[in-house]
């Protein structure tokens, strides 16, 4: 199978990893880069300015040495949908000829601009299946393959980032987990018992809502306010008014955050009598937020860790070595893009 090399979309830049023997059971990290963008090229996950982001795409390409022109990436922003349906039992093509018609009305998209997957789960009654639909906006991928075309490259997959999640952080079987990838603008939680999916929410809240926040309330740029964000976090310990006005900032913006977390959690748990969360695997750049995962360990109750997701990948010391590691949290979900079958 061609290398395909893994984009992570982030206002401030893209990161990337050039992945060897894709969607196999052991793909194999060979290279990795990161170039910055411009204010207002990126947003949301989606490269909204093509021009900016396929120079960006070309200049990674260059300074990272990548050798594939084959990319792949995750989608898991405020314009994807994921909802719970029971459609006819029907083979993978006549479902997928099919999807259109048999959930009209059931998401909030225009049908006509939608792309839709479904994922069965379990048969229900006669010639019925359970599933997850997953519907997100055509137009809002259109940025990001035009620049990524218009760099030269060709799109090999993309894929719903919670899906890419589970297959990058593979639990026991039997275990029931919740993974929160905590984005820039939203966040996806997905609740799977070993590598299957039994609920799925995305947020629409992430960490740039943090960093937004102490950019207006402290007159700081967006850099300085992520770098404010990621240090004093949610610690506590502030000595000087300018301190704790930071703190009550991220205080404040991270608790809606939180209680997003935890209704999802909640809900899922009341509509199923006697289920049972293990743990939380923490993901996503927004997780680099300091003290979140103890605050979310005591809220509630869980035990909470950050997700390894190159465990799943054969990487040499050499790339080890030189720190790919900590852009580990960013990368779990579009590495989870490259990970079994496509």
């Amino acid at each position: 199978m061609a290398s395909v090399v893994a984009l992570d979309l982030s206002r401030a830049g893209i990161r990337a990893v050039q992945i060897d023997a894709p969607y196999s059971d052991r793909p194999m990290i060979s290279r990795y880069g990161g170039v910055s963008v411009p204010e207002g090229t990126i947003f949301d996950g989606e490269i909204v300015d093509p021009v900016r982001g396929a120079k960006a795409i070309k200049e990674l390409w260059k300074s990272a040495g990548f050798t594939t022109k084959r990319v792949a990436f995750g989608v898991g922003n405020r314009k994807v949908v994921v909802r719970e349906v029971t459609l006819p039992a029907l083979p993978r093509a006549q479902r997928k000829a099919s999807l259109r018609y048999a959930v009209e009305g059931q998401i909030p998209i225009d049908l006509d601009d939608a792309i839709l997957d479904f994922l069965p789960l379990r048969n229900v009654g006669e010639n019925m299946q359970e599933g997850l639909l997953v519907a997100s906006a055509r137009s809002g991928l259109e940025g990001t393959v035009t620049a990524i075309e218009s760099a030269g490259r060709i799109v090999d997959a993309v894929d719903f980032s919670g899906f890419a999640l589970l297959r990058a952080l593979p639990a026991a079987p039997g275990v029931t987990r919740a993974i929160v990838n905590v984005g820039a603008s939203s966040t996806v939680v997905v609740i799977a018992t070993g590598s299957t999916p039994e609920f799925v929410r995305v947020v629409p809240s992430g960490g740039d809502d943090i960093s937004r926040a102490l950019e207006r309330g402290l007159g700081i740029g967006f850099a300085e306010a992520e770098q404010e964000k990621i240090n004093r976090g949610l610690q506590g310990g502030a000595a000087t008014p300018r301190e704790v006005d930071s703190e009550n900032l991220i205080r404040e913006n991270a608790a809606g955050l939180i209680d997003s977390i935890r209704n999802t959690l909640n809900f899922y748990i009341n509509a199923r009598p006697g289920a049972q969360i293990s743990d939380i695997v923490l993901a996503g750049g927004g997780a680099r937020l300091s003290g979140l995962s103890a605050v979310l360990n005591r809220a509630l109750r869980l035990p909470t860790t950050f997700a390894e997701p190159l465990e799943t990948f054969s990487v040499s010391r050499r790339l080890r070595a030189s720190g790919l590691s900590r852009w580990a949290l960013e990368l779990a979900a579009p590495l989870g893009v490259t990970v079994g079958g496509k």
